[in-house]
Formats: C-alpha cells, sequence, structure tokens
C-alpha cells in the first residue's frame, strides 16, 4: 500500500477537479434550483447588459478552496511518488 499512496493521490486529483468542476451535466439533470452546483449558481450573476465581476470572482475564489485544499493535503504524497524513484542505491 506504501507504493500505491503517490498513485492513489494523483487520480484522486485528476478525478476530482473535472468533477467539481462539471456544469453541462448538473445544468441538464438537476431540475430545482435549490440543487444548483456553485459553478452554475454563479451564472446568476451574469447578466445581458452588465455582470457583477466582484461576486463572481469571489466565488471562484471560494470554489476554488476545497480543491487547493485537496492538493495541499495530497501534494506530499505526490512529492514523496516523485523522489522514490530519483534514488540512487
Amino acid at each position: 500500500m506504501p507504493l500505491v499512496r503517490p498513485g492513489l493521490a494523483i487520480v484522486a486529483i485528476y478525478s476530482a477537479i473535472p468533477i467539481w468542476n462539471d456544469f453541462f451535466l448538473p445544468l441538464v439533470f438537476l431540475q430545482s434550483p435549490e440543487k444548483k452546483t456553485i459553478m452554475q449558481g454563479l451564472t446568476a450573476f451574469f447578466g445581458e447588459y452588465a455582470s457583477q465581476w466582484g461576486i463572481i470572482f469571489a466565488g471562484l475564489t471560494i470554489a476554488a478552496l476545497p480543491l487547493v485544499t485537496l492538493y495541499l493535503i495530497l501534494s506530499e504524497q505526490f512529492i514523496k511518488g516523485l523522489t522514490a524513484g530519483a534514488v540512487k542505491g
């Protein structure tokens, strides 16, 4: 299991990003406004003639925090996996 941890960390990071940022499938399948994803909720701040850019960028920053936290938690495993094969015996 210790040899598999770096690979699992990379798989977790690379599979979490598209799932977290998914826009189209929830748009098609979720009909109730209470179940909107964060990305769909941010589209409410885009207007036809004006957009509220400050609120949009603040929302995007908050929406990115879980992925940044996941990366920071798993980055130690990721770096260990990269450096494990670089040691001469």
